[in-house]
């Protein structure tokens, strides 16, 4: 994979690039989750899920980012939402679903609204589940120590003396290590997440 370009604008170039099934891999369980969330039935969630990452695989040369925070984030939540909602109104005729009916819109509004409380929980847990993960395609570009470094310093927030003594390297050794990760993630994850931000193990 090129390191001189962004996970998404790698992935824009073609939907059979090693970037698209990146993104896939990333992205499928995420939308799975929200969509189940919604009230959607086990049996339909795959189906639904693999109909949003369509969309979006079709959608995706097109988009542009606004330059808004999170701008990303929203599209996809978006083309989630109105996948959603054409299940629901594929669904609106069978009488016996209309009270799950009325469950899954009322999420789906929820999430429409960027102030609701549903909608800011899609946004925090979007960031930190498509970052762990972007974590993990990173790894493989660092050496098992250097990751060890990253993990424990910017994740889990022990001190770089700390860390330092225990492997017998320099307290400079582990900024510069923490640095050349950080910027590789920031690289890789540049216009999908905004802020990269762990939040502590």
């Amino acid at each position: 994979m090129d390191t001189n370009n962004s996970l998404l604008e790698l992935a824009k170039e073609s939907a059979q690039s090693e970037a698209w099934f990146s993104l896939f891999n990333i992205y499928e369980p995420l939308i799975a989750g929200w969509i189940s969330r919604s009230g959607v039935e086990e049996s339909s969630v795959g189906d639904l899920t693999q109909e949003v990452l369509h969309v979006v695989a079709t959608e995706l040369p097109k988009f542009e980012h606004n330059g808004r925070k999170g701008a990303f984030r929203s599209w996809l939540k978006m083309i989630s939402i109105n996948r959603c909602r054409r299940f629901w109104d594929a669904r609106k005729r069978q009488v016996e679903s209309i009270q799950t009916d009325t469950a899954g819109r009322n999420v789906l509004d929820q999430l429409e609204d960027p102030e609701s409380e549903l909608s800011q929980q899609w946004e925090f847990e979007h960031d930190q589940f498509v970052l762990r993960r972007m974590l993990e395609l990173t790894r493989k570009e660092f050496d098992d120590q250097s990751f060890m470094v990253f993990t424990r310093n910017a994740i889990n927030g022990e001190s770089a003396q700390a860390i330092a003594r225990d492997i017998g390297i320099s307290v400079g050794q582990i900024y510069k290590i923490k640095h050349r990760i950080m910027s590789r993630l920031r690289e890789l994850a540049e216009g999908i997440i905004d802020d990269i931000q762990f939040k502590p193990e």
